[in-house]
């Protein structure tokens, strides 16, 4: 009788991992969830952001490179072992929650990498930094090459020209026609200098009337570039402000969207699901073959 029982357990518990099987999988993607792709999420928790800020700027998230991950690990299997078997397991289960491990426990390594990269990154930005003086102040950077053997006076000399270049290096990727305005202003500034030094030293009354009308001159081209720098400012801000208004559409139509009753029956009911997917699931008995089991079941 006990055999009967134990067996028809069985039937009723592989008729139920059969049944749970051949359903949909909630993870499947509709044609109408594709379709939603790139939509915000109406249930994402953005904690207590205020409204009308806009979403969050910053960095893009930091991702480890396979070589990066290794080299933590290996670090970690020296310092515990089994923290590392852990970490192997979950890198297979949750790949994210993963990383997130990863960082907390190989802390040392993880910001040594950090401090890589953003060494890294420098010395790139340094490089296009050279090149781009070049190209466009060829003589500034032939007096930076002749100092590469002086590494104190090398550096001294960079940080002037950074100062005196770094913005319209800048520009020049985001704003050209602001970098050509910024170039033109500095050219006028050096001959405003050089005018005013010469006033201050000349004894002759007629050149120095000359001197001042050539410095009137200049000032005026300046007063004309300042004139054109805001000009340029203020079309930044037109374009910003354009970027806004559509924003501004798009956010009201997805209210407007959201409110249907249709849409909001919707949007429950997928987050419904989405809830239930993260409860886990009971494991059921042993992975062994029927005849197995059976014999279990009677022992």
């Amino acid at each position: 009788m006990k055999t009967n029982h134990a067996v028809i357990l069985l039937i009723l518990t592989l008729a139920a991992v059969l049944t749970v099987s051949s359903l949909p999988c909630w993870a499947q993607r509709t044609g109408e969830e594709k379709k939603d792709e790139g939509k915000e999420d109406i249930w994402t928790e953005e904690g207590t952001r205020p409204p009308g800020r806009g979403p969050r700027r910053g960095p893009p998230r930091f991702e480890l490179t396979d070589e990066e991950i290794g080299r933590i690990m290996k670090k970690l299997r020296q310092s515990d072992p089994e923290k590392a078997k852990e970490l192997e397991k979950l890198r297979k289960e949750d790949p994210e929650e993963f990383q997130s491990e990863l960082r907390k426990h190989g802390r040392e390594e993880f910001g040594r990498i950090i401090r890589e990269r953003i060494n890294k990154w420098r010395e790139k930005i340094r490089e296009e930094f050279i090149e781009w003086l070049g190209k466009n102040y060829h003589r500034e950077a032939a007096e930076l090459a002749k100092l590469k053997g002086k590494p104190e006076l090398y550096w001294k000399k960079f940080e002037l020209l950074r100062n005196k270049y770094w913005r319209i290096f800048e520009e020049e990727k985001r704003n050209p026609d602001l970098a050509e305005v910024l170039k033109e202003d500095l050219r006028l500034r050096e001959k405003r200098d050089h005018l005013l030094r010469k006033i201050k030293t000349e004894k002759s009354e007629k050149k120095r009337k000359e001197l001042i009308a050539k410095l009137q001159e200049v000032i005026g081209d300046r007063y004309d570039l300042i004139i054109r720098q805001k000009q340029i400012a203020n079309e930044r801000l037109l374009k910003r402000l354009e970027e806004l208004k559509k924003q501004i559409r798009k956010s009201r139509d997805e209210i407007a969207e959201s409110r249907q009753e249709k849409v909001r029956i919707e949007n429950i009911k997928k987050r419904t699901q989405d809830l239930l997917k993260e409860i886990k699931k009971f494991k059921w008995g042993c992975k062994l073959d029927v005849a197995t089991c059976c014999t279990t079941a009677n022992g």
